[in-house]
């Protein structure tokens, strides 16, 4: 019985991740991934959207006056205003932030910078610039940040990860949980490079150098929200003076009393065999692409197989192996969801 449960999951392969130097964009509002009628589009190192589309993930309503080339949207008492090919974003009728791409229209669409419209609304934005994920987390969803500071009061290292906020019984069990692995997380990034953050910033003071901060920034999406499992997915970009460093992790929660659960809490075929299915899939798609992995991409993944990540979605379970394990970073993370009722 357990062989022919992981033949059916083998068959029914739902999605493998492209591989690509360039993959396309994607945008969460508060763990819900946003869809768009016209892809974003990047220009001058900025990320512009299709203007409802945002509005309506942000919660708030937009029209669009085509006489004055005007964008005005409302949510509660607060009005955001901007126009085709101007700088200023106004709310309530004060400058509140200055655009260095402003809104436009392409192909007959209008596109607004994202990173404007959400500071606007008071939302952070987190940018994940190996992924190409950018995360937006309005105040209804919580996390965990901090930061050190130099002497002087210049933050040198900042931390911040964003988890969307469950609608279960148990919604605040789970968000303690993660707001813990946080702060977890936060300590060993701080312990880390702390110090050396702090030193390379008064040395480049000295020597008038630039400086730019360290950061560690997580951002999670929820894949899925019912009465069974909560599951979070969620990549994270580290930038300490050097390439960036990108990584991934998961957590599934049971639903019924908001404890974290294992894989092998969901199913019931043993590790070997689990294993074993592992290295069939991720070797076939080392197989169908092997100019996009490492040339000893199947004896590093030998060796890599405890460093399979899962998540749980609303028709299957998703796998994943963190980035470089056996591929180089431009391919990101390497993942497969395979269909499996649960």
């Amino acid at each position: 019985m357990k062989k022919s449960i992981l033949a059916a999951m083998a068959a029914l392969l739902l999605f493998a991740t492209p591989i690509s130097a360039h993959p396309p964009i994607e945008v969460y509002v508060d763990g819900q991934e946003v869809s768009f009628d016209q892809e974003p589009v990047i220009i001058e190192d900025r990320t512009l959207v299709p203007m409802r589309a945002i509005f309506k993930a942000l919660g708030s309503e937009v029209t669009w006056s085509e006489p004055t080339q005007t964008i005005t949207s409302t949510k509660g008492n607060d009005t955001v205003v901007l126009k085709i090919g101007e700088t200023g974003v106004y709310k309530n009728g004060q400058l509140v932030y200055t655009m260095a791409v402003p809104a436009q229209i392409i192909n007959e669409r209008t596109l607004v910078p994202i990173r404007a419209i959400a500071v606007a609304f008071e939302a952070e934005v987190s940018w994940d610039p190996v992924g190409y994920v950018i995360t937006i987390a309005s105040a209804s969803t919580k996390g965990y940040s901090t930061t050190i500071e130099a002497e002087d009061g210049t933050t040198v290292l900042s931390f911040q990860m964003d988890f969307p906020k469950s609608s279960g019984a148990y919604a605040e069990q789970i968000q303690e949980s993660l707001a813990l692995e946080g702060q977890s997380l936060a300590k060993d990034f701080m312990n880390e490079f702390g110090e050396k953050a702090k030193k390379e910033y008064e040395s480049a003071k000295v020597k008038g150098d630039s400086f730019t901060p360290y950061t560690y920034i997580g951002s999670f999406k929820m894949t899925r929200d019912d009465k069974e499992f909560i599951s979070f997915y969620g990549t994270s970009t580290q930038s300490t003076g050097s390439e960036p460093v990108k990584g991934c992790t998961s957590y599934t929660f049971s639903a019924k009393n908001g404890k974290q659960v294992d894989l092998f809490d969901i199913i019931k075929d043993d590790r070997q065999e689990v294993e074993d299915f592992w290295e069939t899939s991720f070797s076939s798609l080392i197989d169908e692409k092997p100019q996009s992995f490492y040339g000893d991409a199947k004896r590093r993944l030998e060796k890599s197989v405890e460093a399979v990540g899962f998540y749980v979605t609303e028709d299957g379970i998703g796998f994943y192996l963190p980035p470089e394990t056996i591929a180089p970073k431009e391919a990101g993370v390497i993942s497969f969801t395979v269909k499996y009722e649960i």
